[in-house]
């Protein structure tokens, strides 16, 4: 009854992110973000509005990087249903332990999941292709918007990106009989202080229902 309501639990935090996910990556107007906590879960629920519009003295790059995973792999290709990213020279990995389309054109897809060091730390994606469709074999495909949060289940985000910096994510390779999808990413997160992390390397490779 333990593992089951644990697993419950999972799954709620999951769609709550979804959805947060969502209205940031795709709401008109709305520019704020929510609370990066630290090493105990916010009491309540706090919006911090951060401009989108950063002065050069307000953002900073972070010359540090996120605490690499050992247990990636850095050589050979990507395995399957899984993602990697780095922040500096420290690698970063995890499962895609879902991925699906979120419009019936096959141009807008979410994917997310777990990372390898830290089943409460995880990835979630949500894409836009605009006026390309998934749906025939397609290489080399850009999306017009693609929205990255980099999460932990204590706070909202550890790392996001910005309304007005989407990333660059680009399909390498789609295939629509297996519905396999492989690709890459990079970009600048933002952390709660404003403070920006360069994210290069990304890759990703599952299968898109």
């Amino acid at each position: 009854m333990l593992i089951i309501e644990k697993m419950f639990c999972k799954r709620l935090f999951y769609s709550f992110l979804f959805f947060v996910l969502l209205l940031i990556g795709f709401a008109s107007c709305e520019k704020e973000y929510s609370y990066e906590g630290g090493a105990t879960a916010p009491t309540g629920i706090i919006i911090i509005p951060i401009d989108t519009i950063q002065s050069s003295d307000t953002v900073r790059l972070d010359p540090g990087e996120l605490p690499p995973c050992t247990s990636c792999d850095t050589a050979g290709d990507l395995p399957a249903v899984s993602w990697s990213f780095k922040t500096g020279n420290s690698l970063l990995c995890g499962r895609v332990d879902t991925a699906i389309m979120l419009s019936l054109e096959r141009n807008t897809f979410t994917f997310f999941g777990p990372a390898t060091c830290g089943i409460d730390t995880g990835l979630i994606f949500t894409v836009s292709l605009g006026s390309n469709f998934l749906n025939k074999t397609v290489e080399n495909v850009e999306a017009t918007n693609a929205v990255f949060y980099y999460y932990h289940t204590l706070a909202p985000y550890i790392l996001v990106s910005h309304f007005d910096q989407s990333f660059k994510l680009t399909i390498t390779s789609y295939n629509h009989i297996t519905k396999v999808v492989k690709g890459t990413f990079s970009g600048t997160g933002y952390r709660q202080d404003s403070r920006a992390v360069i994210v290069s390397d990304g890759k990703f490779n599952f299968k898109l229902i």
